[in-house]
């Protein structure tokens, strides 16, 4: 079988391109290296272009007595003793300098007169979301679009990465597969910036955009990258059954004024209504978004999940006046879905909205590999074990920022060539004929359903001893089994083209699923914040005299090793 294959080089490549790597491929071309950008989707897309409320900017233009020393303090205290402090004073510091900058660019913020409006969110001491309405990520995703055409930012899109390239111990670029085409490309690179956003699609439902899958993170471990705090992830209860009542909205308002003000009430599968076990005094009103989300993952994670596995949503207390006024799109999604609301309930189960932690980075944002950064979702230790609203944004736009031009800087100061590795271009076109040549076996997008629910079942907010040995051992088998049989073959060549992209997400995916799972396992204790975090069942308190400590893990031979560091102070 032959192999279509292109070659490109540069001086940086920016993988991904969301906020983050925009940001990345914009700062770089300022400090005039040569730069490509590859996304899966357009570019730039990402989670940022679906982001809503806003992001916080420490500007004190709501309030003076605000600046970025009281926004490090909320975010240390948000991460509950586990953040790299040096990281969280330099993203809040430079959030501000390029919210200024963005301003000059021309984005499209909310304003009062000559300042920004900031609107008050949980978790901020005082007003600090810069926002536009709620459709903040439209905005700063067209802000940073017009900037890229503006420099001439050049992009490979609709392309995934499938590996990390090498140059002895430091990174020398990445194969590629054209999602369209199936044609094979090799960008040789003097450094690499990683900012391929979360993992919401390794769970079978998540209000990510479709491309967050999650592989790389696995780009990055593969490489000999260190991954750190990888346990910690945020999730929202959602609707999982009626599928028609599915959104990729956020539904936790909708539940909050469904509970407290409607007088909605959860119920498990054995009929109990589990939230006043939890908080006998209140039941579910009152409740904040991490309390609910945490007792919902706990059910399921203890065997009293519904049918569907989530918990069930009784509103047939709702006043009528309400049904018809506040509630009024809920109700007619529900008769379009055929349920009757008077007497039927819906599912809700917790998934994804991110993942906290990612690839170890220094304040420059460099990995433990030499020539190779990340940043936005893709890196971890500045949040800790939680991140309230409006930091996720505002990190990845301030590191993608610091990355950029370090990874330019670095070209300047090595004058390092872009290498030729025949080697490795022979055996990653030997692994992709394979993948092409299987007529029978395993697609990709079964495969890929299989993973799903080994992190849904046994990866949510709600997690055990049993269950996560139980997802080790089935992702061993998977790995060892059935992952060999997978095939992209297929006679139409977009077809190809399409299985190939996802069998890489999926190879990918195995590995996070198991990284996550043996960094959890390993966790004895029960640590989180803002609408999630790490919630054993069987070390349902936190226990900062043992784990006020963070694990980093890394690729040993085929397995993962992993040891425990103390987190970094000022």
């Amino acid at each position: 079988m032959s192999l279509e294959r292109k070659i490109f080089d540069t001086d940086v490549l920016v993988v991904g391109g969301g906020g983050a790597g925009a940001m990345a491929a914009i700062k770089a071309m300022n400090e005039d290296a040569d730069v490509l950008v590859v996304t899966k989707g357009p570019f730039p897309s990402g989670n940022t272009s679906i982001a809503l409320a806003g992001y916080g900017a420490a500007l004190g233009h709501a309030d003076e007595r605000d600046n970025p020393q009281v926004h490090f303090e909320d975010a240390v205290k948000a991460g509950q003793g586990l953040c790299n402090q040096k990281l969280v004073r330099t993203w809040v510091t430079k959030i501000v300098e390029i919210t200024k900058e963005m301003d000059a660019w021309g984005i499209d913020l909310i304003r009062e007169g000559d300042k920004f409006a900031q609107r008050p969110w949980e978790g901020h001491t005082y007003p600090r979301m810069v926002h536009h309405d709620m459709t903040t990520g439209k905005t700063v995703t067209k802000c940073l679009a017009q900037k890229s055409k503006e420099i001439g930012v050049q992009a490979l899109e609709h392309t995934i990465v499938g590996g990390l390239l090498k140059e002895g111990e430091g990174s020398a670029g990445a194969w590629a597969i054209d999602g369209r085409t199936g044609q094979l490309l090799f960008i040789r690179a003097k450094v690499v910036v990683l900012t391929t956003g979360g993992m919401g699609h390794l769970f079978p439902m998540t209000d990510n955009i479709n491309a967050i899958t999650g592989e790389g993170y696995s780009l990055a471990f593969r490489a000999g990258a260190e991954l750190i705090q990888m346990e910690f992830c945020h999730f929202l209860p959602t609707p999982c059954y009626p599928e028609e009542m599915r959104t990729r909205a956020v539904f936790m308002g909708n539940l909050n004024a469904l509970i407290n003000r409607g007088g909605a009430r959860l119920y498990n599968s054995q009929g109990e209504r589990f939230m006043i076990k939890y908080y006998p005094e209140t039941g579910e009103k009152g409740r904040s978004g991490e309390e609910i989300t945490r007792a919902i993952g706990l059910e399921i994670c203890q065997g009293r999940g519904s049918a569907h596995g989530g918990v069930y949503l009784d509103v047939s207390g709702v006043p009528v006046e309400m049904q018809e006024t506040l509630f009024k799109k809920f109700w007619k999604n529900a008769d379009r879905a055929g349920i009757d609301l008077s007497y039927q309930p819906i599912e809700l189960s917790t998934n994804p909205h991110d993942l906290v932690g990612g690839v170890k980075i220094d304040e420059k944002g460099r990995t433990n590999v030499h020539g190779l950064y990340a940043a936005g979702e893709a890196a971890g230790g500045a949040h800790g074990a939680s991140r309230f609203g409006g930091s996720a944004l505002a990190e990845a736009l301030a590191f993608g920022a610091i990355v950029g031009t370090n990874a330019a800087l670095f070209v300047k100061e090595q004058d390092i060539q872009s290498p030729f590795d025949g080697k490795q271009f022979t055996e990653v076109e030997q692994k992709v004929k394979t993948l092409c040549s299987h007529k029978e076996g395993i697609r990709p997008a079964e495969l890929k359903k299989t993973i799903q629910s080994i992190a849904h079942n046994y990866l949510n907010v709600g997690r055990n001893e049993e269950g996560l040995k139980r997802a080790l051992q089935e992702l061993d088998h998977i790995k060892e089994e059935i992952l060999p049989r997978m095939t992209a073959s297929a006679e139409d060549r977009e077809d190809k083209a399409s299985k190939l992209l996802q069998a890489i997400e999926v190879d990918g995916q195995l590995e996070l699923a198991k990284i996550i799972a043996t960094a959890a396992l390993s966790r004895q204790e029960s640590r989180g914040g803002y609408f999630g975090g790490h919630y054993r069942s069987d070390y349902p308190e936190p226990d900062d005299k043992n784990w006020l400590k963070n694990i980093v893990l890394k690729r040993e031979q085929d397995g993962i090793a992993l040891h425990f560091e103390t987190p970094v102070t000022e």
